[in-house]
């Protein structure tokens, strides 16, 4: 309700309750009556009147206000659906929009983007990359020419690329777009799909050992020395794709007559992404690597009869038996072998004169033996290495051998003499004694 200056008159209750509350003064029991009344301030002016077009513009704007803060979502779509408009406007200025699409333009990628440049690396397998795919990233408009950028794809057996490629397409006299130049536009990234081929790891088995070598610090003959035209065994062979990575493990035996050096190789490969290529990162050789062994006399031998040598008449019964002569085991230094025997042996008196085969002659095997390396001196076989083989004690007799590998003559020469001894009680005038009859047969000898 407005305030016209007029004052209501106060009604006959109110009249009431006024004169029956006490003033504030007479509450207190002070005298008011001295008191004078403070004039009351000044009320501001009131500011100017605004026309009514002001007034509807900011109610318009309140209104505007609350709409995009009550409706921001549908706000945000107007916005984009304007830009979008613009952006078509412009596309079509540019002459964009009727250009060729991505399924022509990653075609023609593929059909005339170059190769990147890539060359074979020694462990690599030297391969052709050929285009096999491509993807449309974007596209821009160059003095009324329509440039489209894709990322191109390559493949060979082994590696995978992917290069940057620009494609530039011009309007023929009739109006089409025609294609005018293909270039690659940066650096490929390559990715190994395969480790490295066998064929490569054998290639690069030098390569391999001299990285051993420089890992091991030694200043002795070099192991790509030692083990050139070594026999070379992948034992192992592991592709990690994800990491690009490669473990590899190989055995190299190097032969000489019944010497061979032997070991083991562990090589580590990445392939490099920038350069598409395999690189050797570390290798090492097993303990021993430069020590030789007599590893190649490890084995079944099998004999052939050549003659006999005996203390009297002779017995040739070991002629048309086989001979056969295990040896499982070497020792570190190669100075001792153990293993079994098996062939005939001569549990019999001296005949009395020479004779196919005799009473006692009896073929044993599986007979476990101890072999200690010769001296050459020692030697009755005159090889290159030679073990003397002891068998355990039999009452009916004893046997040894003497194996012997190489000779001066021949690396490959192996052959053994098989000793047996037997005593028997014989007598002359009544009196008794001991005889011994001594038989050593002499076998050539073959590896199964």
């Amino acid at each position: 309700m407005q305030d016209n200056g007029k004052s209501a008159s106060p009604t006959s209750d109110d009249a009431q309750r006024t004169q029956s509350r006490p003033s504030p003064a007479e509450a207190d029991g002070r005298d008011n009556t001295a008191t004078q009344a403070t004039p009351a301030a000044a009320a501001p002016a009131p500011a100017a009147t605004a026309t009514p077009l002001a007034r509807k513009a900011r109610a318009w704007a309140r209104s505007a206000w609350d709409a995009v803060r009550h409706h921001r979502a549908a706000t945000a779509a107007v916005l984009l659906a304007v830009a979008l408009c613009v952006a078509a406007v412009v596309a079509a200025g540019l002459g964009l929009l009727d250009g060729p699409d991505d399924a022509r333009v990653e075609r023609d990628a593929v059909a005339h983007a170059p190769a990147p440049d890539w060359s074979a690396g020694a462990f690599d397998v030297a391969e052709d990359l050929v285009a096999t795919g491509a993807k449309v990233r974007g596209r821009s408009s160059v003095t009324g020419k329509l440039v489209v950028m894709a990322d191109v794809t390559y493949q060979s057996g082994r590696v995978r690329a992917t290069a940057p490629a620009s494609l530039t397409y011009e309007r023929d006299a009739d109006g089409a777009w025609r294609l005018d130049v293909c270039r690659l536009d940066g650096a490929a990234s390559f990715a190994a799909t395969r480790g490295v081929s066998r064929t490569r790891i054998r290639a690069g088995v030098g390569a391999i050992l001299a990285k051993a070598d420089a890992s091991s610090g030694s200043s002795k003959k070099s192991l790509a020395t030692l083990y050139q035209d070594a026999d070379v065994t992948i034992k192992k062979s592991t592709f990690d794709r994800k990491r690009q990575q490669q473990d590899v493990r190989i055995r190299l035996v190097r032969r000489r007559g019944y010497q061979a050096l032997e070991c083991d190789v562990d090589a580590h490969f990445s392939f490099a992404a920038a350069s598409g290529s395999w690189e050797l990162r570390k290798a090492s050789a097993s303990k021993g690597a430069r020590r030789a062994s007599l590893s190649p006399v490890v084995g079944t031998w099998t004999g052939t009869f050549q003659s006999q040598d005996a203390s009297g008449a002779r017995c040739f019964g070991a002629q048309g038996q086989t001979l056969s002569i295990t040896i499982d085991a070497l020792s570190n230094g190669s100075r001792r072998v153990t293993g079994t025997l098996g062939c005939v042996a001569h549990y019999h008196a001296a005949p009395q004169q020479d004779a196919d085969a005799s009473d006692g002659d009896e073929a044993i095997s599986d007979v476990t033996f101890e072999g200690e390396r010769l001296d050459p001196a020692d030697d009755p076989t005159h090889s290159t290495y030679a073990f003397e083989l002891t068998t355990p004690e039999d009452a009916r007799g004893t046997i040894s051998v003497v194996v012997g590998f190489g000779s001066a003559d021949n690396a490959d020469r192996a052959v053994a003499r098989v000793t047996c001894s037997h005593t028997s009680k014989e007598s002359f005038l009544l009196i008794p004694y001991d005889a011994t009859a001594t038989y050593t047969d002499t076998f050539t000898l073959q590896c199964q």
